[in-house]
């Protein structure tokens, strides 16, 4: 015998004549359970049985029957008997109450037939019962057994869940992968600023060698007329101390040629970067139309790229996939990429850093090779940048729980791959060394 009481919720095993073998939650069963008489035999209520207090409502009324007359049944009885739940019984006309008696009684009737409905929205399940349900509107209504009703209530519920918590997973790292990518787009320079950037080094350097014997009038600082634009005015060019002026032209040409070559960089970038947005935007939607988890799982394995590049499979790098290195923001909105294994250093450093790229490595130990991409932002990366993308080659080293890293640096031209040498392998030419505490950024671009 099953109880289904909420309090006393038990299962019951008798003998045949009724004396109480063993109880699911009591052992041995309480003796109230000895005293109770059982009969599987639908109850027949009767007018006089609807008698409660006068300020019950309808629907307390019914609990005050049995407790389990509540929920579900009970709204289907109010359904049927076409009475609204907080109708108190005081109010209740005698057509009312006996449509209330005859509704449930039809409910117990139906409820012993051993069948079961289940009622489905979207191939969730919504309701079920003992009986049909009127009172209820749903894509799916299945009629069975009841145990087989209840298992494939159960299944679609666990399969639901699964969907759900699968959907949620992906998409959390889909929705943060677009954020990031966002985010790089955002800080991208814009051309026509570093063109406009580009004239104006230019200029000074042209200006500077128009004036090449000139001494500047302060430290620091050199104002001369502005013929390139008009003579009447004159602009004052910022000079590095302690260098000639022929030095400060050739730095301003310098930054020029630089500036010209971002332009490229940014544009080429800026395209990557929306193309792969779209692709996040397609594939979100996606996730978010599929209607159970085999599809779900369908859409991965068509996106088993992405996937991995997501990180949501096992298969490991994938050095040929658009972002195979760790990304990072540092100061000036400058990108730092970072190798992951020995392969993939080498894919860095050789196939994707350009010439004037800032590479770095912890010094003497194994650790992955660490790229300031110089194009990345506008002007120079300031020494700030420079000291946080050596964290980064220090964190990313075997010296990473030290305190202080040597870290050597220098821009990627004078980083060379020697002929048959072992993946990850280089020769610098030539080198600076600063010390750093091996951390990363605050957060991961």
């Amino acid at each position: 015998y099953a109880f289904l009481f909420p309090v006393r919720a038990n299962l019951i095993l008798t003998e045949a004549d009724g004396a109480v073998v063993e109880a699911f939650k009591h052992t041995p069963p309480p003796a109230a359970y000895a005293q109770l008489t059982y009969d599987n035999a639908p109850p027949e209520w009767a007018p006089g049985d609807f008698d409660a207090r006068d300020d019950d409502s309808a629907s307390a009324m019914l609990r005050t029957l049995r407790p389990w007359l509540s929920g579900t049944l009970a709204k289907e009885i109010l359904h049927r008997a076409g009475v609204d739940a907080n109708t108190a019984r005081a109010l209740l006309s005698p057509a009312a109450r006996e449509g209330l008696r005859t509704a449930l009684n039809a409910v117990i009737r139906e409820s012993a037939q051993g069948r079961g409905h289940l009622y489905l929205q979207d191939r969730f399940p919504v309701s079920i019962a003992p009986v049909t349900l009127q009172h209820v509107s749903a894509d799916e209504h299945v009629e069975d057994d009841i145990l087989a009703a209840l298992f494939l209530s159960l299944r679609r519920r666990f399969s639901a869940g699964e969907l759900a918590a699968v959907r949620k997973r992906v998409l959390d790292r889909v929705l943060r992968e677009r954020t990031r990518v966002q985010r790089s787009l955002d800080r991208l320079s814009s051309p026509d600023s570093l063109a406009k950037d580009a004239d104006e080094y230019e200029k000074f350097g042209n200006l500077l060698m128009i004036h090449l014997y000139d001494q500047p009038e302060q430290q620091g600082r050199m104002t001369v007329p502005d013929v390139f634009t008009d003579p009447r005015l004159v602009v004052s060019i910022p000079l590095k101390e302690r260098t000639t002026v022929l030095e400060n032209a050739q730095r301003y040409f310098g930054k020029a040629q630089q500036a010209r070559a971002s332009v490229s960089y940014v544009r080429e970038r800026a395209v990557a970067l929306k193309e792969r947005l779209d692709m996040l935007r397609a594939f979100e939607q996606d996730i978010r139309n599929a209607e159970n988890l085999n599809e779900l799982k369908s859409l991965f394995k068509q996106q088993a790229a992405l996937m991995n590049e997501l990180g949501m499979t096992s298969r490991g790098d994938n050095d040929e996939s658009p972002f195979p290195f760790r990304r990072f923001v540092v100061e000036g909105g400058f990108e730092v990429w970072a190798g992951k294994n020995s392969a993939n250093n080498d894919l860095l450093t050789v196939r994707h850093s350009r010439p004037n790229d800032i590479w770095f490595h912890a010094r003497g130990v194994g650790g992955s090779h660490v790229v300031l991409k110089v194009g990345s932002a506008a002007g120079n990366p300031s020494k700030e940048a420079i000291r946080q993308a050596a964290s980064i080659a220090a964190y990313y080293s075997k010296h990473r729980n030290a305190k202080r890293v040597p870290v050597a640096y220098t821009e990627k031209k004078y980083v060379r791959k020697p002929k048959g040498a072992s993946p990850g392998s280089v020769l610098v030419d030539r080198e600076k060394v600063i010390m750093a505490d091996p951390a990363l950024p605050s957060e991961e671009s």
